[in-house]
C-alpha cells in the first residue's frame, strides 16, 4: 500500500506531502490545478524517465519520495522484503547530473525500479487505453494475465530465441566467396607464423628488458660501483669501513664501563658487518660486469621483436597468447569450413525445431488463458453496462519470432447483431475507459496487486454509467488500496478519503497544493462539482445525498 508520497520542486509543485489511506482514495481539483503532475511525479519515482525540464523554475533539483508498506514476503533483484517492512523509494533530479533512484537508501537503477515497482502499484494513465489498441500490447497484457511461470517461460524462449539469431547471422558470415576466404585464411596464418616462429616465452615479459637496460648502462653502472666502492674501501685516508671498526672498537671499551650499552654495540657490530656483506656483494656484482656489444644487440633486437608483436596482437604476452588461440580458431573453421557450416545448420536447425515446439506450447496456454479472460472481460463490460458486449481473443500464426509465433488480436462487438471487430475500431472513448477498468480489475485479481491508480478513468462517461464505474472502483478498493483522479460527482461521492488540488498563483509563481478534506469541506468541494463555482443550498442538499447513497451501495 501506498503510505505516503511527497514532491518537491517538480513542475508546479513546490512542496506537497500526500498520506494516502485505505480503500478509495480520491483526487479533485480545476483544470490545470496539477492533478496529473502528481500522477506524473509518482510515475516517475516508479522508474518512468526523468527529464530535466521537470524541475521547477528556479530550483537546481526536484526530490520525489514514495512509502510503501509490504504486503508480502518476495525477493527483487538480491533485494528482501518481509510483511509490514517499509520500502522507500525516491528519484532525485538535478540539473547538473544524472538522476539517481534509491530503494531504502540504496541507489539502483530504473530497471531494478520497474521490476520491484510492478509488483506493488499498477497506474492507469489516459494514455494507456491508447496502448491497448496495439496488438503487441494486447499480446503482453493476455501473457501478464496468464501468470508467472508462462512469463517465465517467456524470458527463457526469447533468450534462446536470440541465440538463434546468433548462429544464423554467424552461418550467415560464412557464405563469403572463395577468394575474400583465402586471404582471410592467408592473414591469419601470416599472424600465427609470426608468433610461433617469435618463440615466446616468460623470460621475454619482464626479464628480457631489465637485462637489456643493464647492458645499455653498464658504463654509468661501473662508474657508480667504482665511486661506492672506494667510499667503502678508501686506502689513502679514511673509508667508511674502518670508520665502522673504530666505532665498534669504541663502542666496546664503552660497554665495559656500563652493561647498558651492550644493545647498542650489537647493533654497531650488525652495521659493521652488513657494510662488510655489501662490500663484498658489489665487488662479485662488479666482477661479472662486462660490456657485451654483441649481447646488447641481440637484446636490443629481441626487445624490439617482443615490443612489435604486443603492439600488434596485445599489450601483454597472455593477450598475444589469447590472440594467437583465437586466431587458430577461426583458421581452423575457415580450412575446414564445409564442416564448419554444416555444424551450423545442424545446431540452427536443432534449435530452430525445440524453438518450434516451444512456440506452440505457448500458444496452447495463451489460447486455454484467453478462453479465461474472453469470460471474465464480458462478465466485467455486462457489470460496466456494455450490456450486449461480447469480447474474443483473436489468433493468427506467423514467423518464429522472440514473443513466440502468435499475432494476437482482441475483437470485441457492443452491440447485438454486429460483427467482431478490432477493439481500435470499435470502442468509443468512453467504452474504452470502461474496458481499460475491466481489464484493470481482472489483472488486480489475479496479481495480487495492492494498490492501483486511475488517471481520468471517467473520460467520455456520464450519469448513470459513471455511477456504475463509481461502484465498480469502489469495489476494487474492498480489498486494495485504489487512488483515483476524477471530476464526476458520482464516482467521487464513493470516496473513503478525498483530496483537493489548488493552484496558488502569485506575481511571481504558480504553487500546487494538495489538502485532505475533512466531511464538511468534502461536501462542498462535492457541491462545486455539482454545481460550479457558485454553491447552492440545491447543490449541497444534492452532494449530500451522493454521499449517503455512496455509503450506502459501498
Amino acid at each position: 500500500m501506498l503510505l505516503e508520497l511527497y514532491i518537491k520542486n517538480f513542475a508546479i509543485i513546490q512542496d506537497v506531502r500526500i498520506e494516502f489511506g485505505k480503500g478509495l482514495n480520491i483526487l479533485t481539483g480545476e483544470t490545470g490545478t496539477g492533478k496529473s503532475i502528481i500522477i506524473d511525479a509518482l510515475s516517475v519515482v516508479l522508474g518512468g524517465r526523468a527529464n530535466k525540464d521537470m524541475i521547477r523554475k528556479g530550483e537546481e533539483f526536484a526530490y520525489i519520495e514514495a512509502i510503501f508498506t509490504c504486503y508480502e514476503s518476495f525477493e527483487e533483484m538480491d533485494m528482501e522484503f518481509q510483511p509490514g517492512e517499509l520500502i522507500i523509494l525516491s528519484k532525485e533530479i538535478k540539473r547538473d547530473r544524472p538522476a539517481l533512484s534509491r530503494v531504502n537508501g540504496r541507489t539502483v537503477n530504473n530497471g531494478i525500479i520497474e521490476t520491484l515497482t510492478g509488483r506493488l502499484i499498477d497506474i492507469f494513465a489516459q494514455h494507456e487505453s491508447m496502448s491497448l489498441m496495439q496488438s503487441g500490447n494486447q499480446r503482453e497484457l493476455l501473457d501478464s494475465f496468464a501468470g508467472r511461470d508462462h512469463l517465465k517461460a517467456l524470458d527463457e524462449f526469447a533468450a534462446d530465441y536470440s541465440k538463434l539469431r546468433e548462429l544464423q547471422k554467424e552461418l550467415d558470415n560464412q557464405t563469403q566467396d572463395l577468394s575474400s576466404r583465402e586471404r582471410e585464411m592467408d592473414l591469419l596464418s601470416y599472424q600465427l607464423d609470426e608468433i610461433d616462429n617469435a618463440k615466446l616465452s616468460p623470460y621475454d615479459d619482464e626479464e628480457l628488458e631489465r637485462d637489456f637496460k643493464r647492458l645499455n648502462h653498464v658504463k654509468e653502472l661501473a662508474e657508480n660501483l667504482g665511486r661506492v666502492m672506494g667510499q667503502l674501501k678508501q686506502f689513502d685516508g679514511p673509508s667508511v669501513e674502518s670508520a665502522m671498526d673504530d666505532i665498534v672498537g669504541t663502542l666496546s671499551k664503552m660497554v665495559r664501563v656500563d652493561e647498558g650499552l651492550q644493545p647498542l654495540y650489537t647493533e654497531g657490530e650488525e652495521l659493521r658487518d652488513g657494510l662488510k656483506r655489501l662490500s663484498f656483494e658489489l665487488e662479485d656484482y662488479f666482477d661479472h660486469l662486462e660490456a657485451d656489444p654483441q649481447r646488447l644487440r641481440e637484446l636490443e633486437d629481441r626487445l624490439d621483436l617482443v615490443n612489435s608483436l604486443k603492439k600488434k596482437y596485445g599489450n601483454t604476452l597472455e593477450a598475444i597468447d589469447a590472440f594467437y588461440a583465437e586466431t587458430k580458431k577461426r583458421l581452423d573453421d575457415l580450412v575446414n569450413y564445409d564442416t564448419y557450416r554444416r555444424t551450423l545448420e545442424t545446431q540452427i536447425q536443432t534449435a530452430a525445431t525445440d524453438l518450434k515446439k516451444r512456440a506452440e506450447s505457448i500458444s496452447e496456454r495463451r489460447k486455454v488463458q484467453a478462453r479465461v479472460l474472453e469470460t471474465n472481460v464480458a462478465e466485467e463490460l455486462h457489470q460496466l453496462v456494455i450490456r450486449d458486449a461480447q469480447f474474443k481473443v483473436d489468433f493468427k500464426d506467423t514467423e518464429l519470432r522472440e514473443t513466440g509465433a502468435d499475432e494476437i488480436t482482441f475483437l470485441i462487438k457492443t452491440n447485438r447483431g454486429e460483427d467482431f471487430k478490432p477493439l481500435a475500431k470499435t470502442a468509443s472513448g468512453g467504452e474504452m475507459s470502461r474496458i481499460m477498468l475491466g481489464f484493470k480489475s481482472i489483472l488486480a485479481q489475479k496479481d495480487n496487486i495492492q494498490t492501483l491508480i486511475f488517471d481520468e478513468i471517467d473520460t467520455g462517461i456520464s450519469g448513470a454509467t459513471a455511477d456504475v464505474v463509481g461502484r465498480k472502483i469502489k469495489n476494487l478498493a474492498r480489498e486494495r488500496q485504489v487512488i483515483v483522479i476524477s471530476h464526476l460527482q458520482q464516482i467521487v461521492a464513493y470516496a473513503d478519503h478525498h483530496y483537493l488540488i489548488e493552484k496558488k498563483t502569485t506575481d511571481q509563481s504558480t504553487i500546487s497544493t494538495v489538502i485532505k478534506l475533512n466531511e464538511d469541506e468534502r461536501l462542498h468541494e462535492l457541491a462545486r462539482l455539482i454545481g460550479g463555482e457558485t454553491i447552492t443550498p440545491r447543490a449541497l442538499e444534492a452532494a449530500r445525498e451522493l454521499i449517503l447513497k455512496g455509503a450506502s451501495n459501498g
